[in-house]
């Protein structure tokens, strides 16, 4: 994508124009689509393009409506440009977008949405008691079924880490029961990802979790969720179908099957060559890791290589 895709600006003195706010989600849509595909670093330059026009178009007038739309569709742009951040691993930049999206948000369950990926920037760095606390406080202004399935299904995944396996498992189920509930085909556009086979991948990441802290008896479930995400998840959500690739590996690799487990991480290794994602390296650290317990060489041979090469956080 090119850098200079945004709209022209009006001259001085004229209104911003419902055109502008269209435009604006228009590519916001557009570089989340390159996020979900080829990781953070692959659009952050563009975001940080549409910033840039958006702070110079802000202080035109607009009507009430408009500048309520206007704020709305900069919040969700924020909140794209702190999430392509976190995945390019830098962690300071995404928490500066995160709050300024929650300062333009106009829409309670987008600040819900804004808090849930806050909390997923603690969980990443290992630390699933402040992501649980976000999660909470994004829950109590989350207005919908949906929304409520993604933050109980977050929650589960805190508690999983945690080793408490009874709640764990109470909020994955509450995640299934909100989903069931939810009108998934009209999700916001910043919750649509999470359709039935993200909800098979975040299943498959808590009782991974759980096989980890808790009992290895719950890599036979978690394998059969990845699966159904790894078969789920289309070309367009690349890095997500990674993310379960890799943990279907250590999975296998928990159950003691080392063959199994090098095929399924050699899946992962060509997806992850085309991303530029920080974040998707660093989930191979686990792998790495339970590979070298195992003395599983064939893994470790395959994963080595991706670790030492350097992130892209372009």
């Amino acid at each position: 994508m090119h850098n200079d895709a945004s709209p022209s600006l009006p001259p001085p003195h004229a209104k911003i124009g419902h055109v502008h706010v269209r435009h604006l989600r228009a590519m916001t849509s557009a570089l989340r689509a390159v996020d979900y595909r080829y990781g953070g670093g692959a659009c952050r330059t563009q975001v940080q393009a549409m910033l840039s026009w958006c702070d110079k178009a802000f202080p035109h007038s607009a009507g009430a409506a408009v500048r309520r739309d206007f704020r709305c569709a900069i919040a969700e742009l924020h909140a794209l440009a702190g999430w392509t951040a976190f995945d390019a691993g830098l962690g300071g930049s995404a928490h500066r977008h995160f709050l300024l999206a929650l300062d333009f948000a106009q829409d309670e369950d987008l600040v819900a949405n804004i808090r849930y990926r806050m909390g997923r920037v603690h969980l990443h760095h290992g630390g699933p008691a402040e992501a649980l606390g976000m999660f909470r406080l994004a829950g109590i202004v989350a207005n919908n079924h949906h929304t409520n399935a993604i933050l109980a299904a977050n929650q589960a995944w805190c508690h999983a880490e945690m080793g408490d396996r009874v709640a764990a498992l109470a909020l994955l189920g509450r995640a299934h029961d909100e989903f069931a509930r939810a009108d998934v085909d009209r999700a916001a556009p910043w919750a649509a990802f999470f359709d039935v086979h993200d909800l098979a991948g975040i299943t498959g990441a808590v009782y991974t979790s759980l096989a980890s802290t808790v009992d290895p008896g719950f890599a036979r479930p978690a394998i059969t969720s990845l699966r159904q995400a790894v078969t789920g998840y289309r070309d367009d959500m690349a890095r997500s179908r990674t993310f379960a690739l890799i943990a279907l590996s250590l999975n296998h690799l928990l159950e003691g099957d080392a063959d199994e487990a090098a095929v399924t991480a050699g899946l992962a290794v060509v997806q992850t060559g085309d991303m530029m994602s920080a974040r998707t390296r660093k989930k191979l650290d686990p792998l790495h890791a339970e590979a070298g317990r195992r003395r599983a060489t064939t893994v470790r041979e395959l994963i080595t290589p991706l670790l030492a090469a350097p992130s892209h956080a372009a």
